[in-house]
């Protein structure tokens, strides 16, 4: 069993809750007290033990106390004091039996706290059980929450605590979606999806301080857990604390301890390997839509976030798949060939497509990020072509030259079916003959006809307006018209003949380009 040691501070909020005259002196505070000694002049010294001692015996110590800590009691001047060592310094009236029993009641109290951990790591419910366990060093609500905002434990509530909101379709309750909106947001929430240590999230969104500590499963986010200052202050100690109890739910993790945690990483792989074309068998595929509690016939999106090779390192971070994640509603994202892809149920999360590009803008932005979208997929089955989907509108996106940072393959749908037939032929033997020769004319004789017919055909063959797009008048567009009625045999009201010379029209632009 991994042992928990104390540092200083949380004996030094122990003797104030008892004594009023106690003063900590430390430079730094590490956690490596295992239990408390009587100072004895004549013992060697050892950094694990925290020495108790009255003030008049400092004059006695040895000069170098480099890395010690003691408990002295007794009024200490300021000359007496000696450095590169921690002194918890108590100055009530009160007896070394005292002090010694109340330092040895502390660290028998964290030991059994972290005997309790190590018992519920092994229980059927490992989180309510750690939890529960944890709410008497804590002394308020403490919860868990994942990175959907899915309430994974909470053992016990206080008056003018959140009150959750209940997921229809799987019944776990979730964080209230009007405030997963705020987070979105809030500057303050976002920096906090980078932190590594335990900190405090101030009171300003929700009215009282919260102390949480991200859950961090091999530079992966996984959710937090969270202690909400509503029926004791949060003291510094508790830092401390909330850091050892994530490390014993990681640990937990790891062991697959937690089914719904560390599915996480497996969820991750399924997605590539199902996206690469890997995962063939569909009993598979049924068994991670039930996990998910996914339908095959949801609605899903695909989304592929590229960068430059000097942002790659932004791009990995968890902090980015993290943010990903707290603005998409379920929505899955992860590395994979060099990039992000984005897997969202349209269905589960009741989002519409405008609304998740636009949860990404302000990311994608800042992060000189370029984003190809699927269009809507009706069938779980079909998912890895709109992965493909998503590439192909972000390559054709870079090709054109767009300067958007989002490309939806419904905007690139005419450029994808005209690259697809120019793969084995060329842009001049793809496109209408006529439009060949018109070129032809006007490159020999020095005229516009190809342009004019163009502008004619978009304009949907409104004499006025091609005219006034052409400058010229319109006897003279009826004259180039006629002209070119003749030389290419062009039949103007032939609907499909149109929409030949039309895509005739893009396929060479798109090789001028």
């Amino acid at each position: 069993m991994e042992s928990f040691l104390l540092n200083m501070q949380l004996l030094n909020e122990a003797f104030h809750s008892v004594y009023e005259h106690v003063t900590l002196f430390s430079d730094s505070d590490p956690a490596r007290l295992e239990a408390v000694r009587l100072y004895q002049k004549d013992r060697p010294l050892l950094p694990s033990y925290l020495y108790l001692l009255r003030s008049d015996e400092l004059e006695q110590m040895p000069s170098c106390l480099q890395g010690l800590s003691f408990l002295v009691s007794g009024r200490v001047e300021s000359g007496q004091i000696p450095a590169d060592c921690s002194l918890l310094i108590v100055q009530d009236e009160t007896s070394i039996p005292e002090l010694f029993n109340l330092a040895q009641d502390t660290f028998e109290r964290y030991t059994r706290w972290n005997q309790e951990l190590h018992t519920a790591m092994k229980s059927d419910h490992p989180l309510d059980a750690m939890l529960e366990a944890s709410l008497k060093v804590f002394q308020n609500p403490i919860f868990i929450h994942d990175t959907n905002f899915y309430i994974l434990s909470c053992p016990h509530r206080a008056p003018n605590m959140l009150v959750w909101d209940k997921d229809s379709r799987t019944g776990w309750n979730i964080v209230p979606l009007s405030l997963i909106h705020d987070f979105k947001v809030d500057p303050e929430y976002l920096s906090t999806l980078t932190t590594t240590e335990a900190c405090v999230y101030s009171a300003e969104q929700r009215g009282y301080p919260i102390l949480y500590m991200n859950l961090w499963n091999n530079g992966r986010y996984e959710g937090r857990i969270c202690v909400d200052e509503l029926e004791t202050l949060i003291l510094p100690g508790q830092h401390l604390l909330i850091t050892h109890l994530a490390k014993l739910i990681l640990q937990t993790m790891q062991n697959n301890s937690l089914f719904h945690l560390n599915m996480g990483n497996d969820i991750e792989q399924f997605f590539r390997e199902y996206l690469d074309g890997d995962i063939q068998d569909q009993s598979i595929v049924m068994k991670m839509l039930q996990f998910l509690d996914w339908k095959r016939d949801d609605h899903y999106l695909c989304l592929r976030l590229e960068t430059g090779r000097q942002n790659i390192r932004m791009l990995s971070s968890a902090a980015t798949l993290g943010h990903i994640e707290t603005q998409i509603p379920e929505g899955h994202a992860f590395m994979h060939n060099n990039g992000i892809t984005v897997l969202v149920n349209l269905t589960y999360s009741h989002t519409r497509i405008s609304d998740v590009l636009s949860s990404l803008a302000i990311l994608l932005r800042e992060g000189l990020l370029k984003m190809g979208a699927s269009s809507e997929i009706y069938d779980f089955l079909l998912l890895s072509q709109g992965y493909y989907q998503a590439r192909t509108a972000l390559e054709l996106g870079k090709k054109s030259g767009s300067m958007n940072w989002c490309c939806r393959f419904d905007d690139y749908l005419l450029e994808y079916l005209l690259s697809q037939g120019g793969e084995h032929l060329s842009p001049e033997l793809l496109c209408s003959n006529k439009l060949l020769i018109l070129k032809q004319y006007d490159e020999k004789n020095k005229t516009d006809l190809y342009h004019t017919l163009q502008v004619y055909l978009d304009l949907e063959r409104n004499v006025l307006q091609t005219a006034k797009a052409l400058f010229i008048h319109r006897s003279t567009l009826f004259y180039r018209l006629e002209r070119i009625q003749k030389l290419a045999d062009i039949d103007y009201e032939n609907t499909k003949e149109r929409l030949v010379l039309q895509l005739s029209f893009q396929i060479l632009e798109q090789r001028i380009v």
